[in-house]
């Protein structure tokens, strides 16, 4: 029972991490109708990038995290402004998602020549440790990542349902036409958008870094995965996002434990085909959509 349940935690421990992706993703597609299939990368470049500051600078690893949630906050933000949205203003949202995957596989390479093959670890945050609950190991940095997750959530709620800014990032996400004919500045609500899902990719990968090893070729497997769980929980929905990373994280634990290891990664496009053949629109998606 007590390895069962460890299996579990595991699997929901790695559907936080999926989660925070497919937020990132779904909520830069509720603004833009882009899917950046590159969020996946951003996590990993994230987590490396924390490596080398924690070993440059000596900086705590919190302080470490903090830096770079901000500097890929900065980052995706301006990755917005020379690459996504000049895009967008030329080309369909169909061929956007190419340019995302071109981002993507940029990351890989630059992955590869900076940090070269190697995978790479860090120091968990304080404190560190584990704690055995009912016969079951908890890594003090699991806390840490389904924090992230809460906190993302949350504050992704509050922003959307409590302030100003994001009354006006409904409105765009719901007709971004009748937003901008109102005065809304809708490549702002973007470049917020983008900002917010960077800080998220820097979220997720520099709390799961301490408990895993990282390299350049991760960011694929990330970056589908994230993709799998903001489609099957339906892309427009951070409920759905949610739900889904943590779906796809339990059923990838399961199905390696009790089946096989090999073909963990299979049961994430299987599980995406069954969801979309009884429901198209995902777990939490809309059936219909009014798009001008």
């Amino acid at each position: 029972m007590s390895d069962t349940l460890q299996i579990v935690l595991s699997g929901l421990v790695d559907g936080c991490v999926y989660a925070l992706i497919a937020l990132g993703m779904t909520l830069v597609y509720s603004i833009s109708r882009v899917i950046n299939l590159a969020q996946g990368g951003f996590v990993v470049l994230a987590a490396l990038t924390a490596v080398s500051l924690e070993q440059h600078t000596g900086l705590p690893e919190l302080a470490v995290a903090a830096l770079v949630v901000i500097l890929f906050a900065g980052g995706l933000a301006v990755i917005d402004r020379l690459v996504i949205t000049p895009g967008a203003r030329r080309t369909t949202p169909d061929r956007m998602l190419l340019v995302t995957v071109g981002l993507l596989q940029a990351i890989g390479g630059l992955l590869l020549v900076v940090w070269g093959s190697l995978p790479y670890t860090m120091d968990p945050f304080p404190p560190s440790g584990t704690t055995v609950v009912g016969g079951v190991r908890i890594n003090s940095q699991y806390y840490w990542i389904v924090g992230a997750l809460a906190v993302s959530v949350a504050g992704l709620w509050l922003l959307l349902h409590r302030t100003a800014l994001g009354t006006v990032m409904r409105a765009t996400a719901s007709n971004p036409l009748g937003a901008s004919l109102t005065g809304v500045n809708t490549d702002r609500v973007r470049l917020v958008a983008f900002s917010l899902s960077g800080a998220m990719a820097a979220l997720a990968g520099t709390t799961v870094i301490p408990v895993t090893f990282l390299q350049f070729s991760t960011v694929t497997s990330y970056a589908v995965a994230g993709f799998i769980a903001a489609v099957a929980g339906g892309l427009g929905s951070s409920v759905g996002a949610v739900a889904g990373g943590l779906v796809l994280g339990l059923l990838q634990a399961l199905f390696a434990r009790y089946i096989s290891s090999e073909l963990a990664e299979v049961v994430a496009i299987g599980a995406l085909i069954v969801v979309l053949l009884f429901r198209p629109s995902g777990m939490f998606g809309k059936t219909s959509e009014v798009r001008r």
